[in-house]
């Protein structure tokens, strides 16, 4: 860990999707070197540098890909925890599956277009000049919760199939998983995504993941990097054996795998903590079940991040 925590800087990026009229947001936190204040993001206040200048010396990246109908500051607990301890953190906001738009959820484009996402984020930021000489290009990571864990993996090279989802929820048809729903309205086909995988990624931190799409014997074999898996022992939006125990079951190399079980966790327990008045307006997202403290599972879930993340891309004390 490191003595001093840096301050968090703030910018906003614009990712070019297919073309220049199709970009989508991207907030990226950074270790910043001053002028830190409290700042409104909405509902919260975040102690934040905006386009503050970055601190001296280089930093792991980690690209940070929201659930369904999310948002770039759902896991601002966790991305703050790594810039204090100097990484850089991207945001992207994945276009129609986020809490403005979410009219792409649970779509075949979506499943395609989500890990494309993530590697135009790391495009982006090792080519926009007032950050690409601070980032360290070989120690990228991807953390990634729910649909977002799904788009982590196949970033790095799974091979996803549409069709698990078709084949399972037509065979469980009391199955409520939030995949089922496009198979009930039959507004998804069979389609095989093979995603050609991001060599630059080096490390995956999934929380709680969508991991059906990979229910073939050999839908992970291209993947051979570490892999941080914590699966919330309370989760009613994910049914396992189908997510969490797909994965772990068809990940070759087992000595790259990390699992948790996060005991009385919920399915929303890794997003951030929400103010107390808007916990009944946004329903499940902000609940957890009955005796779990979200607020102080976030701060040890930043530091265990921390911890794996320094510890798998080995990263130096001084970060120069």
């Amino acid at each position: 860990m490191f003595t001093q925590a840096y301050e968090v800087g703030y910018r906003k990026h614009q990712v070019v999707f297919q073309k220049a009229n199709d970009a989508f947001p991207m907030a990226v936190l950074y270790p910043a070197t001053s002028g830190a204040k409290l700042v409104d993001f909405g509902p919260f206040k975040l102690r934040v540098s905006i386009g503050g200048d970055v601190a001296q010396g280089k930093f792991p990246l980690v690209v940070l890909s929201h659930g369904s109908g999310g948002s770039s500051l759902s896991y601002k607990d966790i991305a703050i925890s790594l810039v204090q301890n100097g990484f850089i953190v991207a945001m992207p906001l994945h276009p129609g599956n986020n809490y403005l738009d979410n009219s792409m959820a649970g779509s075949v484009s979506n499943y395609i277009n989500r890990p494309k996402h993530i590697s135009l984020a790391i495009d982006n930021l090792l080519s926009t000049p007032y950050i690409h000489n601070h980032i360290e290009s070989e120690k990228i990571a991807v953390i990634g919760h729910s649909v977002g864990g799904y788009s982590a993996l196949a970033a790095a090279g799974g091979i996803a199939n549409t069709s698990h989802i078709i084949k399972l929820c037509e065979s469980h048809l009391s199955l409520s998983d939030p995949y089922c729903l496009p198979v009930r309205e039959n507004s998804i086909y069979p389609q095989l995504i093979n995603s050609p995988g991001d060599a630059r990624i080096k490390a995956l931190v999934l929380m709680a993941p969508v991991g059906i799409l990979f229910r073939s014997k050999s839908s992970l074999d291209r993947i051979h990097i570490p892999i941080l898996l914590l699966r919330a022992e309370k989760d009613k939006e994910l049914t396992e054996p189908y997510n969490s125990e797909v994965i772990i079951e068809n990940i070759k190399d087992k000595n790259q795998l990390t699992y948790k079980i996060i005991k009385n966790a919920g399915h929303y327990s890794f997003l951030t903590s929400y103010p107390e008045y808007l916990k009944s307006e946004l329903g499940d997202v902000a609940q957890d079940p009955e005796g779990f403290d979200r607020a102080e599972f976030q701060k040890r879930l930043g530091a265990d991040v921390v911890k794996y993340l320094s510890e798998t891309l080995a990263v130096s004390p001084n970060h120069d």
